[in-house]
């Protein structure tokens, strides 16, 4: 009886044990997939497949195999392929071998061995929707990113930031995919539109990103997700990346209601939001409060417009005096389509584009240049100050190279936005044609919109045949982390606002969330242009190595450069405004009795002047306005020593 009693307790705390196991293999495969996948297939399968040999050769060595040698290996085999089945073949092995308990010990060590490698394997092809509930619920991350819908963007940038730390915890939510080959959607979606999400969810499963198969809806509470604890105890942000604006739009509204209701108090909230309207910004401003929350809406043209300046800034193609920190000539470019593309383009150049010594000069082309145009001057009416040509022409037509002739006397770039890759890309390769026959000047860049690089296998060829090519806007390249997130530009923004801040007395401060959007946008941008001022500037972030002082940093720019700087500052800063719709208040137009230098509401502000006129304004204001543009020169010198 005691026997027995032994026995039973032993099988029990033996299958516990392989529980555990089991459990601590799953706990591992959602920590850590890459190291178990390559622990599994280099160490598991391997050394299981030989014990199993070795284990059912002595089995049958006894049940009298051994005096065929070829006979035993070949059965011996068989048994070890099918025990990764979870068939046993032990009433094959001589009787008496069952009694010896050793040998069974092992030979259940290494079928429950084979039973694990199944079993994962198993889990692997059809268990993702467990292993993502797994995950979700053991995991506290410091940082965490959810996406609602699987869709290619969203896939690029979950891809990109699984790149830089694998260990991140990425979350996507989409009800329309089951598992690897299976959807069950409840809404319309058409054939190829399902199996491009299949494709999808096929090429997020290979990472370690988690799936939760469940849709985010005005009937879908955070509650039924499960993903309060992650804006509650995490740096959590949210991506709305589908196509569809509307549902971007009220769902991420939706969870700025479902913080309220919960009483949620994020750690720190970012949603990015994929809408075309620059309007919504204010309106998101609106519903958040004093919640912390921060808000990005952009369109893939934004991005794209990102990418450019990113890689081709205007800077770049200007000689510089760096001594004196001015440009030796004018930036001129041409831009070839005038949709959201070619707009989001202008402006961006137009923003990073301003110099001392230098005058900004854009021609742009389309075949429905009469209404784009005045569209664009309606939303945008301070970019008048700036010399904007707009002409009506049909591609390839003989006004429109008429007008390239004219044109290409210093020339910096040319950007084709005609909204169809193939038709961008033709185009490029012919102006490429064509800037070769009529002119000497190879520095030409043609910045060329594609939006899917993989899909013309042409398109490297003619990189590689034209070398002025240059291609920007594809998902890979724009759906980054460096491109949409870059939270080390917003952190050098807030440190610009927390300089100009700590000179105000305390009563005057405003805290970063505080701020108006248009406000926040001015520090970004000053961010971003930080570059700039270097590149005009001659200085590298390894020269401050030198200074130890912000003095020093000061004397060895000298007065004209610092003063230039300073210009280009304000350039830059009069840019930034024009491109968000604001224009100039003159003071002719402001009452006596107004005593604040802009009107919000209608975007109207009186220091967007030349920097000469700024005397005037600081006179009616009694602020110093060019000594904020000095500060700003001053303050590279405490970004700089940051890093």
């Amino acid at each position: 009886m005691v026997d027995m009693m032994e026995n039973l307790i032993f099988e029990i705390l033996k299958m516990a044990g392989f529980i555990v196991v089991l459990f601590l293999c799953c706990l591992w495969l959602v920590k850590d997939k890459r190291s178990f996948y390559k622990f599994r297939d280099w160490g598991l399968i391997p050394l299981t497949a030989l014990a199993g040999f070795v284990i059912y050769c002595i089995g049958y060595w006894e049940a009298g195999t051994k005096e065929s040698l070829i006979t035993l290996v070949v059965r011996s085999f068989l048994s070890t392929f099918h025990m990764f089945f979870l068939h046993s073949d032990l009433l094959e092995v001589r009787h008496h071998m069952h009694t010896n308990a050793t040998y069974m010990f092992a030979f259940s060590i290494i079928h429950f061995a084979a039973f694990l490698v199944s079993f994962l394997v198993v889990l692997q092809l059809f268990g993702k929707q467990f292993l993502s509930w797994l995950k979700l619920k053991l995991s506290t991350p410091k940082d965490s990113y959810i996406f609602f819908d699987l869709n290619e963007g969203a896939v690029a940038l979950a891809e990109d930031l699984l790149k830089k730390d694998r260990k991140r915890f990425i979350l996507f939510i989409d009800k329309n995919v089951k598992h690897k080959l299976v959807a069950f959607p409840k809404i319309n979606l058409s054939l190829p539109r399902l199996r491009d999400k299949e494709s999808l969810f096929e090429k997020i499963s290979k990472t370690e990103a988690v799936f939760l198969k469940k849709d985010f809806s005005e009937e879908v509470a955070f509650d039924e997700l499960k993903i309060s604890k992650l804006v509650d105890k995490s740096v959590c942000r949210m991506f709305f990346l589908s196509e569809n604006e509307d549902y971007n739009i009220h769902m991420s509204l939706k969870v700025i209601g479902e913080i309220r209701r919960l009483q949620l108090l994020p750690k720190e909230l970012r949603l990015y939001v994929n809408a075309d309207s620059e309007e919504l910004i204010d309106l998101f401003a609106e519903k958040i409060g004093p919640l912390n929350v921060e808000v990005h809406i952009f369109n893939r043209s934004k991005l794209a417009a990102q990418e450019l300046i990113t890689n081709y800034p205007p800077v770049n193609a200007l000689k510089l005096e760096t001594s004196k920190a001015v440009a030796l000539s004018d930036f001129s470019m041409l831009i070839i389509g005038f949709g959201n593309m070619g707009s989001e383009a202008l402006k961006a150049m137009i923003e990073q584009g301003q110099f001392v010594g230098s005058t900004f000069r854009a021609t742009i082309i389309d075949k429905e240049m009469k209404c784009k145009a005045g569209l664009f001057e309606h939303y945008y009416p301070g970019l008048k100050n700036y010399q904007l040509e707009y002409h009506e022409a049909e591609v390839n037509s003989s006004e429109f190279f008429n007008l390239l002739k004219d044109k290409l006397a210093g020339l910096k770039y040319i950007l084709v936005a005609l909204g169809e890759d193939e038709l961008n890309i033709k185009t490029a390769v012919e102006l490429s044609h064509f800037i070769s026959r009529e002119t000497d000047n190879d520095q030409i860049k043609i910045l060329t919109d594609v939006y899917n690089t993989r899909d013309y296998s042409y398109i490297q060829q003619a990189k590689e045949c034209f070398k002025e090519i240059c291609l920007y806007g594809s998902n890979d390249n724009i759906y980054t982390e460096d491109i949409i997130i870059n939270e080390s530009r917003e952190m050098t923004a807030r440190k610009i606002h927390a300089y100009y801040n700590a000179q105000k007395a305390v009563e005057k401060q405003v805290p970063w969330q505080a701020l108006s959007p248009i406000k926040k946008m001015t520090n970004i941008s000053a961010a971003s242009h930080i570059y700039t001022k270097l590149q005009l500037a001659g200085l590298t972030p390894q020269d401050f190595a030198q200074w130890s002082t912000e003095e020093e940093y000061v004397k060895a720019l000298g007065n004209e450069r610092f003063e230039n700087l300073a210009k280009g500052e304000h350039l830059h800063w009069n840019a930034t405004l024009f491109v968000h719709e604001w224009d100039v208040w003159h003071l002719s137009d402001i009452p006596d009795f107004v005593s604040v230098n802009k009107d919000e509401k209608h975007k109207k502000h009186a220091c967007l002047v030349d920097w000469e006129e700024l005397k005037k304004v600081e006179e009616r204001f009694g602020e110093p306005y060019r000594k904020y543009d000095r500060d700003s020169v001053r303050n590279i010198w405490e970004l700089a020593k940051a890093n």
